[in-house]
Order: C-alpha cells, then structure tokens, then sequence
C-alpha cells in the first residue's frame, strides 16, 4: 500500500507562492546552562500551515498513482460483478427459475466513461449551488468530496447522483451553510434516504477529512500583491477575473490531488494575464526573481509547476462538458452494470445477507448494501 509520501508529487514550493500559507519561519533555542552554550543556538524549521493540513498530508498524488488506483478498483468491480452475476445464474438454475432477465455480455465503463459521467455531475453541483447563491469554494468542496469518494469506489457502486447529493449536504454543513434535511430535499425535489443512508460512508471514505484548501483564497492574495506592480488596475481586475474562472475550471480537473492551491493560484493568474495582455513578468521579477539565488529556484522548482498546470487546463479533457448523447449512452449501460449481490430481490443478495436485527446495524461494514472492502487508501499510518 502506497503511502501518502509516495503518493506526493513531490513539487516544493517557494515561501512566497504559497499564498494560503504562513512561510517557514524558525525558531532558535534558549541557553539552559553554561555548559550547552555551544549546541543553543539549533534552528528549527515550522513546516508551513498547509503543509500540516490533511489535505497536504493525505490527500497528494502523482499523475500516475491516481491512474493506477482508477484502473485497480474499476478492474475489482467488474470482476465482482461478473462473479455475482455467474453466481445467481447458477442459483436460478438449481431452483428453476428464469435467468433471461440477467445480462449475458455486459459492456462495463472503463475509467474514463466512469469519469466523463461525474464529471457531468459535478457540473450538475456548480449550477444547483449557483442557484443558491453559495460562494465558490462551497461548490469546490462538495466536488472535491465527490472526487475523493470516488477514487476508493465506482459509479458502478455507487449511483453518481446519490453521492453527489450526499457531497452537498455535507459540504454545506461543513462550510457552515446549513440546511435541514427537508429542505434540502424538497428545493430539489429528491429522497431523503439515499442521502441519510450514504451520508456516513461518505465521510468514512473521506477518512473524517472534512477541512478542504482550495485555491480561491490564494488567487485573492494574488491579486493584492500584484497590486503593488500594476500599472492599469482595471486590466489587473480582469486578470483576477478571468483566473476565478479557470479555478472553477480545475476542479473537474485532477490537479486539488496533483499541486497546492497557492501552486494553482499563481498558474491561474499568470495564464489570465496572457489572455488579457497584462505585463506578468513585472510581477513574476518583483516576487520572484528579487536577485540571482532566487530567481533559480524559482526556475528549477516553481516555473515547471506552473507549466504543468497550465497543460492540465489546455489539455485536459474534463474542462470541456461531455456532448450529452455520450453521457446519455455510459448511463444506459450503467444501469446494466447492476451487481445482483446489491439487490435484495437476488438470490445473491439473500444468501450473502442474511437478516440482521437493528441492534446489530452499528457499523457500516455490516450493511447489506455495502461491497466487499477493496483496497483502501493509505492513511500513512500502516
């Protein structure tokens, strides 16, 4: 099991691109005797205030080990399911009963169908809290929920529709929007069930993690900085503007598991200056680059960080909404992709869930409906 450290994409940051960040600062030790004069004097260096957050410490990637973990859990699913399937085929035929109703060669989703569908989902949260007038890193923390739910689990667990409810809920309790449960239920017209019998799992698979870092506040301190520099604050205010946008765009994007949010912050605002003609470079030599020991670490570290990001945004298919003929076929085959142990019309579901009494219900993995544990994210601590 990989650990959070060898998931991290190992990108450091400089002290002043974190914009969400206190810097390193240091401390130095009293003298205690005459005799410890010599070893007083120990820096100690803080790690800065996000990079003691759990979103730093647990919640880091690289391109590749986010890949490899989609594929392992997607390929675990079809494999159950297929298993499940055969098995109840197999019961129905022992006790007579008609099998034409099971699929015989189901085209399961791979991992990008399994994405373009949540991402049309997500895009589904953006307008809902639109529509509630809910500030921006609301929105980005239910997706963020959204994505990190289904990094351990598939769509084909887990209905995209159901989770994404779930996420809003949440996120608007933990962002201290509250709204009751009725409510919440009656402006969108759903079941209040699905999100009260998910609403646990979720926050297990987020690990309890609910504290979310994005990118918004940074891009605001940004925008002060570079204050200091401009010469046309009208332009400069459509520089901030425009890189709001794009930071709307990241989230259906990988990068929240890739980058900082300060490490986003500044990519955004550097592509929003070449898109509005505004002079970055002024900026990047007064923060960046004030003499010749910096402006190559800002070279070798930050710089290739911000080329990534700005790759990301170009190229990444997610920016773009899905056409939704597309959508409208991966949920088709969805709703085939239905493990019997999960039904509790199924022979399976009977012979691998026997009754259980309420008083036995108090811990989630002893719910019928939930499937076999696969392999979870690694919290560090093993």
């Amino acid at each position: 099991m990989a650990t959070a450290a060898e998931h991290s994409n190992g990108t450091a940051s400089l002290d002043g691109a974190l914009g969400d960040a206190a810097p390193a600062t240091s401390v130095n030790t009293t003298t205690i005797s005459d005799e410890t004069k010599e070893d007083s004097k120990k820096e100690v260096v803080l790690k800065q205030l996000y990079e003691q957050s759990t979103q730093y410490c647990f919640w880091r990637y690289t391109q590749a080990a986010l890949d490899e973990l989609r594929s392992r859990v997607n390929q675990e699913v079809v494999s159950s399911i297929r298993v499940n399937i055969n098995e109840e085929r197999e019961l129905r035929t022992a006790q007579g009963l008609s099998v034409d109703q099971l699929p015989m060669d189901l085209q399961f989703l791979s991992v990008n169908e399994e994405l373009a569908l949540l991402g049309f989902y997500e895009r589904k949260i953006v307008h809902i809290f639109r529509y509630w007038n809910l500030p921006s890193y609301v929105t980005g923390t239910a997706i963020v929920y959204m994505k990190r739910f289904f990094l351990e689990n598939t769509i084909m667990d887990y209905h995209p529709k159901d989770v994404m409810l779930t996420c809003m809920f949440l996120a608007r309790k933990t962002e201290n929007f509250l709204m009751s449960i009725e409510d919440f239920v009656k402006v969108l017209k759903s079941d209040p069930e699905p999100i009260l019998n998910l609403e646990f799992l979720v926050c297990k698979n987020l690990r309890f993690h609910f504290t979310v870092h994005h990118p918004y506040r940074p891009c605001l301190g940004f925008f002060y900085d570079m204050q200091a520099t401009s010469d046309d604050m009208d332009k400069l205010q459509k520089v901030y503007e425009s890189a709001l946008k794009l930071i709307d765009t990241s989230l259906h994007t990988d990068l929240c598991f890739l980058y900082q949010p300060s490490q986003i912050a500044l990519a955004v605002m550097r592509i929003a200056a070449k898109k509005e003609s505004y002079d970055f470079e002024k900026y990047e030599n007064y923060k960046f680059k004030a003499n010749e020991k910096a402006a190559q670490k800002y070279n070798e570290v930050l710089y290739p960080v911000l080329l990534a990001i700005e790759q990301v945004l170009k190229e990444d298919p997610r920016c773009t909404e899905v056409e939704k003929a597309v959508l409208t076929e991966i949920d088709k085959r969805l709703r085939m992709c239905k493990d019997p142990a999960k039904d509790p019309e199924s022979l399976v579901f009977r012979k691998k869930s026997p009754a259980e009494s309420p008083a036995d219900d108090d811990d989630d993995d002893d719910e019928p409906d939930r499937p076999e544990k696969r392999a979870k994210l690694s919290d560090g601590s093993q």
